[in-house]
């Protein structure tokens, strides 16, 4: 934003330092930032993780060079989790703000942590292929794959919630609740988790206790001719009861009993228990003998199945480890940029493909870190290239050339050795490809006379104007001149 006086930047105030001016529509701006940084930090002191979130989104929708607000939202989103993502907020802070920016000691403790990146790198992977799993039905080993990650991160609110969902698909409504539980405990006010304890409750609410216990009146009956028994103080003449000796000889009786029970019955009894013993025995035995037939079948399963498995996980593994490769090397290059080792992180761009970047925070570090690193290293990688020609190392020469092309496609001389390295190689149809695009998009190159006699040789004329190959990056129309793309040689 620029001063409406004398059109001086204000960068993050809303007095112009240079004539005094002030912006009104500026401090408007910068007072709705700061308080929606003042609701962000209210809601992370109370764990509300993700409205503190929302609040500092806000501000740096209203004013994106409030570094607090910033370094505090790459803060909020380490403790949930997303290391990629504070990273991100932490560099733009950087890219602001340079002097006395906290943000720089924050990305110094995690580039003097390399353990903690490499665990970063293994959680995403971890996460990305229990998604796989979800999406191929798999609950199971999605499951495994998601208890990994919250081991490794605790804090991981993505994960917690997944795993939520997978017992509560399963019905497994205790675990659900457990796992859910611990999401909250991390971030308490978070919708996504906060709608999913809901939804178990209704699957799985615990009924309230229907309380029916009825009182029991006590009723008194009031004689009026009361009894009254008198308590006898003398040594009258007792009877012996008779009560005594029945039961006597009742127990006299039933020992008798016991004992012919015990001398004829038992016997016999036992004698019938033995061989209903010895033919279960005999059953036990021939049922044991099956079952460890099928479980020598079973193991022998297993033992495929598992095989299987491996071969299957190392598949799926290593898709995902392509998929994680451009953020661990956009990190890296981030980590030698902040170092000033320009050539280094110039050097770990130019290996990143730009379509594999989908995230649009990924893609602004990428975009800074390239533009600022292309002069270092493309005239090295293209004069590196052009020395593999020589050597006769023509796939070298097509890797190094796609490398220059990515950090700066103006280099025509990169399209005319790529032409020339799959002519080499016998590829004339990507071969006629680049030399025609040669033609089209760099029309000022000192190579196209040379391209249009290769296209001659190669029978190959027509069509020049149309051609489409599929470039790495857009052409520019005009094309550069061979002085600064490095078409000396």
């Amino acid at each position: 934003m620029n001063c409406l006086k004398c059109n001086m930047p204000l960068e993050n105030h809303y007095k112009c330092p240079h004539c005094g001016y002030v912006d009104k529509v500026a401090r408007k701006i910068i007072y709705s930032s700061n308080w929606h940084y003042n609701q962000g930090l209210a809601k992370a002191r109370v764990r509300d993780l993700s409205g503190a979130a929302g609040s500092l989104s806000q501000a740096l929708k209203y004013n994106k060079r409030n570094t607090d607000a910033r370094n505090l939202l790459g803060l909020i989103y380490y403790q949930m989790g997303e290391i990629v993502s504070a990273l991100s907020e932490w560099v733009i802070s950087v890219h602001f703000q340079q002097e006395n920016n906290p943000a720089s000691g924050y990305i110094q403790a995690i580039q003097n942590n390399p353990a903690k990146l490499r665990e970063a790198n293994k959680v995403i992977q971890k996460y990305n292929l229990a998604l796989n799993y979800v999406q191929e039905n798999n609950a199971d080993m999605a499951i495994i794959e998601l208890k990994k990650v919250v081991n490794l991160s605790p804090t991981y609110i993505r994960a917690y919630q997944l795993l939520g969902l997978l017992y509560m698909q399963r019905k497994q409504y205790a675990a659900a609740r457990k796992v859910l539980t611990r999401a909250v405990k991390v971030d308490r006010n978070n919708m996504a988790t906060l709608s999913y304890l809901k939804e178990l409750n209704k699957l799985h609410g615990k009924p309230d206790k229907a309380q029916n216990s009825k009182k029991e009146d006590m009723m008194r009956i009031n004689d009026p001719n009361p009894i009254v028994i008198e308590e006898s103080t003398g040594q009258g003449y007792n009877d012996y009861s008779t009560g005594f000796l029945s039961f006597i000889n009742v127990l006299i009786g039933i020992v008798i009993g016991a004992a012919v029970i015990w001398l004829l019955i038992v016997p016999s009894i036992t004698k019938s228990k033995a061989a209903e013993y010895n033919q279960a025995v005999v059953e036990y035995s021939a049922q044991i003998s099956e079952r460890n037939k099928n479980i020598d079948e079973l193991q022998k399963q297993v033992q495929e199945l598992q095989t299987q498995l491996s071969q299957y996980e190392a598949t799926v593994g290593d898709a995902v480890n392509d998929a994680g490769v451009s953020e661990t090397k956009l990190i890296e290059a981030v980590s030698k940029y902040l170092q000033n080792d320009l050539e280094g992180a110039g050097q770990l761009i130019a290996d990143i493909e730009p379509a594999a970047i989908t995230d649009a925070q990924e893609k602004k570090i990428y975009s800074i870190v390239k533009e600022a690193t292309k002069d270092s290293v493309t005239e090295d990688m293209f004069y590196a290239a052009i020395d593999e020609f020589e050597n006769g190392n023509y796939v070298d020469v097509i890797d190094g050339m796609t490398r220059v092309m990515r950090m700066d496609d103006s280099y025509s001389g990169a399209v005319f050795y790529m032409g020339r390295a799959y002519q080499m190689l016998g590829d004339t149809v990507n071969a006629a490809g680049y030399y025609k695009r040669l033609i089209q998009s760099y029309p000022d190159s000192r190579y196209v006379e040379d391209a249009r006699t290769y296209l001659e040789q190669l029978g190959d004329t027509n069509n020049v104007e149309a051609v489409d190959i599929g470039s790495t990056s857009e052409t520019s129309d005009t094309g550069q001149d061979d002085d600064n793309s490095g078409d000396d040689n």
